[in-house]
């Protein structure tokens, strides 16, 4: 009995490591949101990914300007997607449309909506911005844009 949970423990254990370095194609499991919001402390539009925790700190103190205690993330399987729109255009929208594991690379196609030039200026600026965390891949990371503009 105990010889077969270990066992079972042990494939688990394996299968969970394969999903860290091995990230299937359009894995939508593959990632989650860990944080966002519209109120970044930061006027530049920014995409940086953290691969360990005092980094992940810094920017939960200084980017993103929190108070409470930073979650603890285990950098040894994970990592962060750092993106900020920024302020020079009015951003509606920020959001993550797919991580697509590759032999090659691992590319992640993010959404970003605009208001469009005809649009009235907002009476707040919102600067949207998003903290993504995903399995540590040994394969390049390969980010790619897909705009949006909102015609008014």
């Amino acid at each position: 009995m105990k010889f077969s949970a270990k066992i079972i423990i042990v494939t688990s254990l394996c299968l969970l490591i394969g999903c860290v370095e091995n990230l299937t194609a359009d894995d939508a499991a593959a990632y989650r949101y860990l944080a966002r919001g519209d109120t970044a402390q930061n006027d530049d539009k920014l995409i940086r990914i953290i691969s360990n925790q005092s980094s992940f700190d810094q920017v939960f103190y200084q980017l993103l300007n929190r108070s409470s205690t930073p979650e603890t993330i285990n950098f040894a399987e994970y990592q962060v997607l750092l993106v900020m729109a920024g302020a020079q255009q009015n951003t509606l929208k920020l959001e993550i449309e797919r991580f697509s594991g590759q032999s090659d690379q691992v590319q992640i196609i993010l959404n970003s909506e605009y208001a469009g030039a005809n649009c009235p200026a907002p009476a707040v600026v919102r600067q949207p911005w998003m903290l993504v965390v995903f399995p540590r891949v040994t394969q390049p990371l390969a980010i790619q844009e897909q705009i949006k503009v909102t015609t008014c």
